[in-house]
């Protein structure tokens, strides 16, 4: 018997649900609340609601995502580790030189968040004190007011790194001057904070129209990981390395912005993988800054095109940037010229360039047509005849990793997660490796950043467990199945929190789903985003407990006939943490697992009865909605 069941470490499981209506409900309700408990906001505007949320392990969300409304002076505060805020607005409010949302606590999720239309300080700040906060489907836009003050703001600790992560969300509509006025949509670290590791992931978010500050991520801490966001539509404003060192900088799209990358201080920066197009005033800006003269600056395996210049930093001041590395790069069609200020030191490597050089022609720059073509959705790519292809260049400084942070630190992929050759020299020039099969497109739009309620769907992956046809079990990695086959599949969603209603032929939100393939059906990796996993209503045969738990879980089997168990313990998004074969009597055992070395949060356990694991029946798992 194969089994999925909700297991929580040290969060809690959903004791009791509290639906609250008012400012004293919830304070009422939070009162009352314990670990894994839910309060439940009724649909409805509120007005000058704090919520201090001091408690752990509580969920706070709303009963219809998207109907709950704050304004005036309503905020949050969140103090309580393991904490999760969803599903609410935040519209219109006034508070003054408070932020709509600020974090101490530990391991908590913001996610299906809208701000909009605030006068404040920040919309969601997040303190020294917290680590591995996540912000995930949330949408960011259009304060009212123009004081000096970013939106979305992490503090950094002096002696441990954050390890925060900010995903899936949209940054929208920000007015200004586009100058320094400190309204950026991302702030990592402060100026004092330039020397801490912050350890921090930006990526897959949506940047358009943020005007401003000249700045829409202003990195101002060291070890920051920003990859796959796509920045478009922003006149006024480019990425900015400010302060910190070893930025890494990978897989973004620049589109018809001022500018792409500005890099003012720091050392050991790495830029590679970026698509940059259409950008006005610059695509990468290394400074002449006396504050903090940039050192070891790496520039890789980028396509930048149709854009103005690369500023080399060589002039207006006696700060240029040293040990400037820039190594299979594609630069092709300026507008106006490719490069200006050259330091006359930098080191080239199996570049490629088309069009007005502006500076002497450096070894390492190759004069010759890279062969791009435009694909159907608009973007450049090397066509099959490509001098690009094959043709890359080694001798350049590798890229380095840093503890608790996993990331493509050689190479392995390119700007569309393609697999890269393993030798240097068999890898393609620019962002993007050859194919015929593959159209270059960012990863992050408009369309599928930001709350699902405000009519943007998201997605999730598609994992088939089990396909059956005429009685006989198939490999579940084959992509086409007759008429007629039974499929049994899991949908893992990308914020590891939420699951999804199924689309196509695909009806109902059960997780995982049985369904039999019919003529001409697709399997679709789209889902929409919906109801949010609460528990486990008890109908399995089997007794599990303690939950939550802290160091052992023991399941009670009773009476099954079999003497063999295969254990797994996975995370919500799939992955693997723990797995174990064990022997058990058929009559009266009980397993116990150690949990130590697991970190606190929400699991599944997943279980085989069975001396063949192809002998298995699904249960569906099970989920509550509070719709």
């Amino acid at each position: 018997m194969f089994v999925l069941l909700f297991l929580y470490c040290q969060i809690g499981f959903s004791q009791i649900r509290f639906d609250v209506g008012s400012a004293a409900e919830f304070n009422s309700a939070h009162a009352n609340a314990n670990v894994g408990d839910l309060i439940v906001w009724k649909p409805g505007t509120y007005s000058n609601v704090f919520m201090d949320i001091t408690k752990d392990g509580l969920i706070v969300t709303a009963e219809v995502p998207g109907t709950v409304i704050f304004e005036g002076a309503s905020k949050v505060e969140i103090e309580g580790d393991n904490v999760v805020l969803s599903e609410l607005q935040f519209i219109g409010g006034v508070i003054g030189t408070d932020h709509v949302i600020r974090i101490w606590g530990d391991d908590v999720l913001i996610t299906q968040i809208n701000i909009a239309d605030y006068t404040c300080y920040k919309y969601l700040i997040v303190d020294e004190d917290s680590q591995r906060t996540t912000i995930s489907y949330s949408n960011f836009e259009n304060r009212l007011n123009l004081d000096d003050q970013n939106i979305l703001s992490i503090l950094v600790d002096a002696n441990v790194p954050g390890y925060h992560k900010i995903q899936y969300c949209s940054f929208k509509n920000f007015e200004g001057t586009g100058n320094d006025l400190g309204i950026e949509p991302i702030r990592i670290g402060v100026s004092t904070q330039a020397e801490f590791d912050s350890r921090t992931i930006v990526e897959y978010c949506y940047f358009t129209n943020c005007d401003g500050d000249g700045e829409l991520i202003s990195n101002k801490a060291s070890q920051n990981v920003i990859r796959y966001n796509t920045f478009e539509n922003n006149s006024k404003a480019e990425l900015v390395l400010r302060h910190g060192d070893e930025a890494i900088v990978y897989g973004n799209f620049f589109l018809n912005n001022m500018g792409g990358v500005r890099v003012r201080e720091g050392s050991n920066h790495f830029i590679y993988n970026n698509y940059f197009e259409g950008l006005d005033r610059r695509s990468i800006f290394l400074q002449n800054e006396s504050s903090d003269p940039l050192s070891n600056i790496h520039v890789y395996f980028n396509t930048i095109v149709n854009s103005a210049e690369m500023i080399l930093g060589g002039d207006g001041g006696s700060n240029p940037p040293a040990n400037v590395t820039i190594a299979n790069n594609i630069f092709a069609d300026p507008d106006g010229q490719l490069f200006e200020e050259s330091t006359g030191n930098e080191n080239w490597i199996g570049n490629i360039s088309k069009g007005n050089l502006g500076i002497d022609r450096p070894s390492g720059m190759n004069d010759s047509d890279p062969g791009l073509i435009v694909n159907g959705d608009g973007f450049y790519q090397i066509e099959s005849s490509s001098v690009a292809i094959d043709n890359a260049n080694s001798g350049f400084p590798d890229i380095p990793s840093f503890d608790g942070l996993d990331f493509d630190t050689d190479l392995s992929l390119d700007l569309m997660k393609q697999t890269r050759p393993t030798s240097i020299t068999s890898k393609d020039i620019g962002a993007v490796e050859f194919s015929i099969n593959l159209n270059v497109n960012p990863y992050a739009t408009e369309e599928n950043t930001g709350p699902f309620y405000l009519g943007n769907p998201q997605t999730a992956s598609i994992k088939i467990i089990e396909a059956i046809e005429g009685g006989i079990i198939l490999e579940p990695s084959l992509q086409e199945y007759s008429i007629g086959t039974v499929i049994t599949a899991s949908a893992f969603p990308n914020d590891g929190y939420q699951f999804s209603n199924w689309l196509l032929d695909i009806t109902g939100v059960d997780n995982p789903k049985e369904f039999i393939i019919s003529e001409d059906m697709e399997i679709s990796a789209e889902f929409i985003l919906s109801d949010v996993v609460l528990g486990l209503e008890d109908e399995s045969p089997f007794n599990i407990y303690p939950n939550p738990s802290s160091d052992i879980l023991i399941i009670e089997l009773g009476s099954v006939n079999q003497t063999r168990v295969y254990l797994e313990v996975l995370s919500l998004n799939g992955k693997l943490i723990l797995e174990e074969e064990r022997e058990v009597n058929p009559s009266t055992d009980s397993i116990i697992i150690e949990l130590l070395g697991i970190p606190r949060g929400t699991y599944l356990l997943r279980y085989t009865l069975g001396v063949d694991q192809k002998q298995k029946r699904v249960i569906k798992f099970i989920k509550k909605s509070f719709r």
